[in-house]
């Protein structure tokens, strides 16, 4: 009888470390997950980012390029952004592919702002210019970039908290 009492103690004290040595794998796999998504969730914030600084640099550079135009046409056109069809094709298509990472809120009032500022051109110019032109569109980008920034900086704090918990 306490042979069998011992072999029912031992398989109770088995069960239990197979549960918690499970339990210990499971919650390192979730932990893996969790910050996999936070480092994917950064890193596409930071390719957007990226286009958008991009897409103002272009526009910096059409600026300087512009230095014949009259003082009153080129304070006009300061903020104006013009964005070539394929940058802003590849804007949307981006936020379009990642939209589970990137906060949609901030992405529709993004291309909602941007949508009411387009200037309405003859498609011939369109076609002959090669993009789009958005009236004062600068400020609606760099806020975007902003925003953008802080979420970031959020998401790599985040981040810091996860891994900071899970090492204690």
């Amino acid at each position: 009888m306490t042979e069998l009492l011992g072999v029912l103690i031992g398989a109770f004290i088995a069960i239990i470390a197979v549960k918690i040595s499970i339990r210990q794998f499971l919650s390192e796999i979730d932990r893996r997950e969790e910050i996999k998504n936070k480092m994917k969730e950064i890193d596409i914030l930071v390719l957007l980012n990226k286009k958008i600084n991009e897409v103002l640099q272009k526009r910096d550079i059409e600026i300087k390029e512009s230095a014949l135009l009259s003082d009153y046409e080129r304070a006009v056109k300061f903020d104006d952004v013009k964005i070539s069809i394929d940058d802003f094709i590849y804007i949307q298509s981006f936020c379009a592919q990642n939209h589970y990472y990137l906060p949609t809120f901030l992405v529709e009032e993004f291309f909602k702002n941007i949508a009411q500022r387009k200037v309405v051109l003859d498609p011939k110019v369109i076609r002959s210019e090669g993009a789009y032109v958005y009236q004062s569109g600068r400020e609606i980008f760099e806020k975007f970039s902003d925003q953008l920034n802080e979420m970031i900086e959020d998401r790599k704090i985040e981040l810091k908290q996860i891994t900071n918990k899970y090492r204690r």
